[in-house]
């Protein structure tokens, strides 16, 4: 953006309060857009907030409850598709952009992070006696699952050389509960 146009240093919200109802054709540069979509998922007496991006891929979110509503600020977890999109609009400011590590490193942590986690969650479902309050966090807990594995399922597969999951594995297993 030049800044003979008026618009250089200012936020986005501030360019498109000058632009009016010209917003639509105007490029708002140096800002980048992106494509999204914010879905509001029931949780019971909570709604899960996530905003995901065209391929269907959560950027940021939360999970809003009545008291919540109040808060200001609010807690959000952003994830790292839009980490990696801040990352390069920063680069592009000439701010340093995080070191990555050998990316077959990077990846093999993630995937041992992953499943410590899943080691947690089985073992928070292996009680003596099974309460209200265990089938509440089992009911979750298999809502968070299915959602994970969907997610993985589908960027994985959109990765180059990646095979595709065989019609078995897709198959649901009784003893896990998996698709």
């Amino acid at each position: 953006m030049r800044k003979q146009d008026g618009f250089f240093g200012k936020t986005f919200d501030q360019q498109v309060e000058l632009l009016g109802d010209k917003v639509l054709a105007a490029d708002i540069s140096p800002n980048c857009m992106i494509r999204a979509e914010v879905v509001l998922e029931p949780l019971g007496p909570r709604i899960r907030v996530t905003a995901r991006d065209e391929c269907h891929r959560v950027l940021w979110g939360f999970v809003a409850c009545k008291g919540m509503l109040d808060q200001h600020p609010c807690p959000v977890a952003i994830y790292d598709t839009l980490r990696d999109l801040v990352s390069q609009q920063l680069k592009k400011l000439g701010q340093p952009a995080p070191e990555h590590g050998d990316p077959s490193v990077e990846a093999r942590r993630a995937i041992s992070r992953l499943e410590d986690t899943l080691k947690w969650l089985r073992e928070s479902l292996d009680v003596k006696k099974v309460s209200q309050a265990t089938a509440e966090r089992a009911r979750s807990i298999a809502r968070i699952a299915a959602d994970a594995d969907r997610q993985v399922t589908l960027d994985a597969a959109s990765l180059k050389g990646m095979k595709p999951r065989t019609g078995e594995s897709l198959q649901t297993d009784a003893t896990t509960g998996r698709e």
